[in-house]
């Protein structure tokens, strides 16, 4: 469920446009802002079709079960044009270090002008811990330490860039 909260947020600020099912309409919201998602877990089609489900407001396994009804695949074609034209980047990270993400982010700035960044999520993988281990000299850091110089260094790329960064 926070996966799918993170990337609704990150579609309202990205997309213009979303489904109103009260309304049986698109509408606009408003925003169009340039948006990086960065997954870690996920494969980034897994994230497209959470993506699709929540602007097309069609149910998820009604995409991936290419089962749909009424006027839904058209709801979901429509959303994947707006997806194209929206500025949200997906990338994926699987086994990142503080330096991949810092290079990530500071890519998407210089690159799309990314002003939001949602990092899903914060654990800790084999690359950290063993960038921490040569930075600081010290072996067994506890993981809760290591999590939180993560997020003190995405809290600081926050600062330095001016971006918001949720994760």
């Amino acid at each position: 469920g926070k996966t799918r909260a993170m990337i609704a947020d990150a579609c309202n600020i990205a997309c213009d446009e979303i489904y109103d099912s009260d309304k049986q309409e698109w509408v606009s919201n408003g925003t169009k802002e340039p948006t990086l998602f960065i997954t870690t877990e996920q494969e980034i089609d897994e994230i497209q079709t959470m993506m699709l489900a929540f602007l097309s407001n069609v149910d998820e396994n009604h995409i991936i079960y290419n089962e749909y009804q009424d006027d839904e695949y058209d709801r979901v074609k429509y959303a994947a044009a707006l997806l194209k034209k929206c500025p949200i980047q997906v990338k994926k990270l699987p086994d990142f270090s503080l330096k991949d993400i810092e290079n990530t982010i500071r890519y998407s700035i210089n690159e799309w002008g990314t002003r939001y960044v949602f990092f899903d999520y914060l654990h800790t993988s084999m690359k950290i811990l063993g960038e921490v281990t040569s930075k600081t000299g010290i072996k067994g850091l506890r993981e809760d330490n290591v999590l939180f110089m993560i997020s003190i260094r995405l809290k600081d790329l926050c600062n330095e860039y001016g971006v918001f960064i949720m994760t």
